[in-house]
């Protein structure tokens, strides 16, 4: 196979090609689409309203990824970070088959960590190796390590970038039935993105592509073959939170991401300073850390008290929907109003006739998530008594989603409704 590459448009074209035609891209993507397709379809159901936009919300985020991703890109391609085409198909087929095990596996930072430590069992196998499985062996033994945990520190950096930019579009409203057949509501984090990043590649047996004019970069000498191809990394974070507040959730995973990306830099670092069995050390700590990072923010939301439980003093606020009054407002999920136009609020009902008490003005009484009492008000005009923004989660007997408590890349994909989701009497208003 021989490219060349005589500009650096096409330079470029050829790396945009490699990233296009990759399958695991489609794979990855794939099932980050049909998870918010599944969510949409709820909601319709639950709130009679769809309150996620994906096609919206799904450019944000290829959007934000190439941004990450070319920054990322310039990071690895400055280090020198070199991988092979052989061992970028074997790093795939591990996040395949471990996603296939558990969609939380197939995340970029465990998939090149399962896959580095597998490699390392390898090299240390002295025995006989079938000829039929011998180009599969070569490709595991001869992996690069060190450059793969490069690559997987940038995953974990990018994933926290994304977390701290893209936070409003990833949390979503939902209906649990907890252990004890009791209806609240919960919060759906759903944090996926299938980021693009250029490394350096070793060519077959001739150079893939020989850039012959334009720029340089300044590791590779004059006249030299240039090889590069883009890598999609699988990167987010899926969970169902019923007390631990999502916000908080995401704090806490970008610091993890950040300790994580350190360890996975370490490493890389650790193989050429000090010994290649660095990156021994860097995988099976990133392993270690995230599973018990896992449980440790189960727990938290288990210990708590749920945020989105029916009340009988009022109406619980469950979500409020972006751009809507209730949002100008500075109404918030978690809280409960229980005034409107000073006449109590028990259902739907109340809320839409203390409305109509005074079509020209709302004023609500709002208990917020400390217990305390506030007072909201605006002019109210006639379509935005309708439109408000606010979805209520009360009290019913419809069946809605099992309570989980996952905690993982697309782990809400294995959320289920006992039964079949039918039309409940969750409002919005």
């Amino acid at each position: 196979m021989h490219v060349t590459a005589n500009g650096w448009w096409a330079l470029v074209g050829l790396l945009i090609l490699s990233f296009v035609l990759n399958p695991y891209h489609y794979v990855a993507t794939g099932f980050v689409v049909w998870d918010l397709v599944r969510n949409v379809r709820r909601e319709r159901v639950w709130f009679g309203v769809r309150v996620t936009r994906i096609g919206k919300t799904l450019l944000l985020r290829y959007g934000r990824a190439v941004v990450v991703g070319l920054a990322a890109s310039f990071a690895l391609l400055a280090v020198g970070a070199q991988v092979t085409i052989s061992s970028a198909l074997y790093v795939f087929a591990v996040s395949i088959l471990l996603g296939v095990i558990r969609s939380r596996m197939a995340a970029a930072p465990i998939a090149i960590s399962v896959s580095v430590l597998l490699s390392l069992l390898a090299r240390a196998y002295t025995g006989a190796v079938p000829p039929s499985v011998l180009p599969v062996w070569r490709a595991i033994v001869d992996m690069p390590q060190a450059n793969w945990m490069a690559i997987a520190a940038a995953a974990a950096l990018c994933e926290a970038v994304l977390g701290l930019w893209g936070t409003r579009d990833a949390i979503l409203p939902a209906l649990v039935t907890s252990r004890r057949g009791r209806r609240m509501g919960a919060m759906k984090l759903q944090f996926g993105y299938v980021v693009p990043v250029a490394v350096w590649i070793t060519p077959f047996t001739h150079a893939q592509m020989v850039f012959g004019s334009g720029w340089r970069p300044w590791h590779v000498a004059s006249g030299q073959p240039v090889a590069w191809f883009a890598v999609p990394l699988a990167l987010g974070w899926h969970a169902l939170l019923t007390s631990l507040p999502v916000e908080r959730a995401l704090n806490h995973l970008r610091a993890f991401d950040v300790l994580r990306g350190l360890i996975f830099a370490a490493g890389f670092a650790g193989a050429y300073l000090w010994q290649p069995k660095a990156v021994l050390f860097a995988a099976g700590a990133a392993i270690v850390l995230t599973e018990l990072f896992r449980v440790v923010i189960r727990r938290m939301d288990r210990a708590l008290e749920p945020q989105f439980a029916p009340d009988s003093q009022g109406l619980r606020v469950l979500y409020v929907i972006r751009g809507s009054l209730a949002e100008r407002l500075g109404i918030r999920p978690g809280e409960l109003i229980t005034h409107v136009n000073q006449a109590p609020v028990h259902t739907e009902y109340d809320f839409h006739f203390a409305l109509e008490q005074n079509p020209a003005y709302a004023r609500f009484q709002i208990t917020d998530r400390r217990g305390e009492p506030r007072l909201v008000s605006s002019p109210v005009y006639e379509g935005e008594r309708h439109t408000l923004g606010l979805i209520f989660v009360l009290p019913g007997e419809e069946p809605v989603l099992r309570l989980k408590r996952p905690f993982g890349f697309l782990e809400t994909l294995y959320l289920r409704v006992p039964g079949g989701a039918v039309r409940d009497d969750t409002s919005r208003s």
